[in-house]
């Protein structure tokens, strides 16, 4: 029988020790029998060896610096509706780091696919983040997408422990008609709870109207069917184009 493959960030989260203790027992017996699977392993540790010199530097180095003046976030106050998990707050870019560089979204311009961008609170203002980047619980993120010329969309997310969210549209049981500028952010930011594992963002979008019940019945069967890897794909109606991004989640220390 074929096994699934392993994305890079649960390998990660095994070199973390931030497994489920049945599923580092299962991995730890795939690595024994799998040789691909533990040079990918070697090549993160590797990497991070290769990395750990120079992010020492730049702590000293930043320890050396003033305080920096925070006064020109101030789109990130954070309104009474915190506490239901939806915050509006303005992306303010790094100083140097565009907001929307094709890089950083998933899937860019040229691929002629619908595609994800997100961003998380700073005390600077926002930073653009990866998929499989790392997060934390009480983390703010906000959602930007690219329609790639998709006349309507919606977007989901689904968390490990297999709750479905909605983000485009908040409310509603239809795709939305989708905005065509290069990145369009939704307009309220979202707080990860203390779901583990990870919190994964899917953006389906098509050419015409589509019922929203069929991607969120998708989401969360994907969520139950594999609940120790987050999937790539959902399974889909014919005619939706899809794009997904995954948050990795890690406990604060």
């Amino acid at each position: 029988m074929t096994e699934h493959p392993v994305p890079d960030i649960v390998l990660e989260r095994y070199r973390l020790n931030e497994l489920p203790e049945d599923e580092r027992r299962q991995l730890t017996a795939r690595l024994d029998r799998d040789q691909e699977l533990r040079e990918r392993l070697a090549r993160l540790e590797r990497s991070d060896e290769e990395l750990r010199e120079p992010v020492e530097r730049l702590r000293v180095s930043l320890r050396a610096r003033p305080p920096a003046r925070r006064g020109f976030a101030l789109g990130w106050a954070v309104p009474a509706v915190a506490a239901m998990g939806v915050i509006a707050f303005a992306v303010v870019s790094r100083p140097g780091a565009p907001v929307a560089s094709d890089d950083r979204v998933k899937g860019d311009a040229r691929s002629g696919q619908p595609s994800l961008a997100l961003y998380r609170r700073t005390p600077e203002g926002s930073e653009q983040l990866a998929d499989g980047d790392i997060v934390h619980a009480g983390d703010l993120i906000r959602v930007g997408y690219r329609a790639a010329g998709r006349r309507y969309g919606l977007i989901v997310s689904v968390d490990g422990g297999g709750t479905v969210t909605m983000h485009l549209p908040p409310s509603g049981d239809r795709a939305v008609v989708l905005k065509n500028d290069p990145i369009v952010l939704l307009d309220s930011a979202y707080e990860l709870d203390d779901a583990p594992r990870w919190e994964q963002f899917f953006f389906v979008a098509s050419e015409t109207e589509f019922e929203a019940a069929p991607v969120v019945e998708a989401a969360r069967d994907a969520a139950h069917v594999r609940a120790s890897i987050p999937q790539r794909d959902l399974v889909l109606p014919a005619g939706l184009s899809q794009a997904s991004f995954t948050l990795q989640k890690a406990s604060r220390r």
